[in-house]
Parts: structure tokens; C-alpha cells; sequence
């Protein structure tokens, strides 16, 4: 028989980048020595043979009863106990990919197929995603869509060389600022930025410049002809929020994949949304406990990511030790 389900954590996935850095140490993530980490995966659930540069692409809880299981065994055994009303992909996988990003360099300039390239490319997989910063170093930004009044002739011609990132459009980053960036996005993360990444569990990724003199990068292809393909020249911008002082709960996004609300205290509890459905919460700035069906309350500090079974999100009772922030993410039933 089966273990009851309870609060999972899980083995953070850590994938070497020429761009990365150690800053995810100050994020509780024990880096291997001397190498530079850009991504700790926190869930990810991908099919073999899909990820760039990560040696593993699924997630493995990290003890309890359910030590050393996949994200799929948990849902091949528990179904909608584990996933709520949410789908698995069509291939019975996790349906979310949940990073924290440290860009010690500038990221390349990238964008992800949306839906309809994807629809006639099957070796391709949609990738929408949401960045909250975590931190910044004075002037850092960020490089999301292109400005006002940028034409496809100028991407086309720019594409490759350091000419395209005078075409993107810089956003100052602060700690606390959200920004959705839909599939089709053309964007960059900046260096000195470090971000927790929400995004549909997907590793493809069209390069239209790299950086490569500035940083004297070993050169790394470009996607040229397929980023030109899929990306959109003007994609909704309305979808920044900046950050806030302010204690309290906010919607950050609603999509037709995944939602997520912020939550900032000063000590005290922390309301979950009450529906039934399968639960990430993301601790990004002070330290929580956590427990369910009364069980012991487990200390969640900064950099803790732990889930909560569709099953269990009744029973499961979070409180913010003094000053938190964590983010609440879910997959279906958005408030």
C-alpha cells in the first residue's frame, strides 16, 4: 500500500551555466565546488533527452515515506489525490517547470515557440514563464519584448549581433518585481539579477544572440531561422508588476497553465487558497513552518520549495516565522 501523502520537498536539480554563478548558495543550494551554477531546478518533471545542459531532468523527494520518488510515480499512484483536477502532459509528466535563476552574466537573448509553432514542429515543446526577482545589484535589468515601434526588417537585420539588444525593451530590477513573460517573448535576464522562474515544463529555447565577445564566451549556436519563426513583434506588455512594501496577498498572474499569488507578512499566518488542487509554495525572503493533518510543523527557510498534494492543501496550516515572502503557485482553480 501506498504512503499517505504529505508536504513534499525535493533534491533541487543543479545545471552548470557559462552565465551562472554562486549566488543560489545564499538560497540554501549547496553548489559543487568551483562551478558555475545558473539554474537549481526545484520541480521538474521532463522527458529523457529533452534538457540542454542538466544531467537529470526529474525531481526526486527528498526523505519521508515518499523518499526518492518522481514527480511521475507520485502521479501514476495518486492521480487526482497528487494533481487536483490539473492534467499531467500528454506524456503523464509534471505539467510545470519551477527554477531559481542566477545570472551572474547577462543570459542570451532568447525567445520560446508558442503554440502554434509547436503545433507543426513536434520535437519542440511551448514554454511559457514568470520571473519574480529575488535580488538585484544596482542597475541590473531586464530585457523583455521589443521597444515601441521596433519593425520584424530591423529584428531580422540586428539578429546575431549586438545591434538586437538596443531593439529590446530594458526594465530596471528590483527585489519583489514580477513580469509574465507569454511564449513568442522575446527577452534576456540581466546580469546581477537572481529569479525564480514559473514556466509549462519545457527546455526549448531559440538563441538570437549570446554575448559572446562581451564575455568571451565559447560560442554557443544560434537559432536564427527558427527564433525569427515564432517570435512576436509586439506581445501583450501588460504584464509587469512592480514590487511592493505593502504586507498582504496579491494575484500575480492567472494563465491557461498555472497561477500565482504573492504573499508578504511580518509574522504570523499565511492564507492558502482554499481550493482543492494541487499547491508550490516558494519561499523567497525569510523562513516559514509548515504542517499537515497535524502533523509536526517542518522550518521552510529562504530557498525552500515544498508542495502540497491537491489532497492535503485542506489540512495543511503555514506560518511565517517574523518577516516572509513566499509565492503560492497552482495549477488549477485560480482564486
Amino acid at each position: 500500500m501506498a504512503p499517505p501523502l504529505g508536504l513534499l520537498s525535493f533534491c533541487p536539480i543543479l545545471v552548470p551555466k557559462p552565465w551562472g554563478g554562486r549566488a543560489l548558495e545564499r538560497f540554501g543550494k549547496a553548489l559543487p565546488p568551483g562551478e558555475l551554477v545558473g539554474e537549481a531546478w526545484e520541480l521538474a518533471d521532463l522527458p529523457d533527452g529533452t534538457a540542454v545542459d542538466a544531467a537529470e531532468t526529474h525531481s526526486h523527494v527528498a526523505g519521508g515515506p515518499h523518499d526518492g520518488w518522481t514527480l511521475s510515480d507520485l502521479i501514476a499512484t495518486y492521480g487526482a489525490d497528487f494533481l487536483g483536477s490539473a492534467k499531467p502532459t500528454v506524456d503523464g509528466y509534471f505539467p510545470l517547470l519551477l527554477k531559481l535563476l542566477d545570472a551572474n552574466q547577462h543570459l542570451s537573448v532568447q525567445v520560446h515557440p508558442d503554440e502554434a509553432y509547436v503545433a507543426s514542429h513536434p520535437s519542440t515543446w511551448l514554454k511559457t514563464e514568470s520571473w519574480y526577482v529575488l535580488d538585484a545589484q544596482p542597475g541590473a535589468a531586464l530585457y523583455i519584448g521589443f521597444r515601441p515601434g521596433v519593425t520584424f526588417g530591423e529584428v531580422e537585420n540586428a539578429v546575431g549581433t549586438p545591434e538586437l539588444v538596443g531593439l529590446l525593451q530594458p526594465f530596471d530590477a528590483h527585489p519583489g518585481d514580477f513580469h509574465h513573460l507569454p511564449a513568442g517573448t522575446v527577452h534576456a535576464l540581466g546580469a546581477g539579477v537572481i529569479a525564480a522562474e514559473t514556466q509549462t515544463p519545457s527546455d526549448t529555447t531559440f538563441r538570437m544572440y549570446d554575448w559572446t565577445e562581451e564575455y568571451n564566451r565559447v560560442p554557443r549556436t544560434l537559432n536564427i531561422d527558427q527564433a525569427l519563426a515564432t517570435l512576436n513583434l509586439a506581445p501583450n506588455t501588460d504584464t509587469f508588476l512592480p514590487a511592493t512594501d505593502e504586507d498582504g496577498t496579491r494575484l500575480l498572474v492567472a494563465t491557461d497553465h498555472y497561477w500565482q499569488r504573492e504573499h508578504r507578512s511580518d509574522g504570523g499566518p499565511i492564507d492558502l487558497h482554499p481550493a482543492p488542487e494541487l499547491r508550490v509554495l516558494m519561499v523567497t525572503n525569510g523562513t516559514i513552518q509548515a504542517s499537515a493533518d497535524q502533523s509536526d510543523a517542518e522550518i521552510y527557510p529562504v530557498g525552500s520549495t515544498v508542495l502540497i498534494p491537491a489532497s492535503t492543501v485542506a489540512h495543511t496550516t503555514v506560518v511565517a516565522i517574523d518577516a516572509a515572502t513566499v509565492l503560492e503557485i497552482g495549477l488549477a482553480g485560480a482564486p
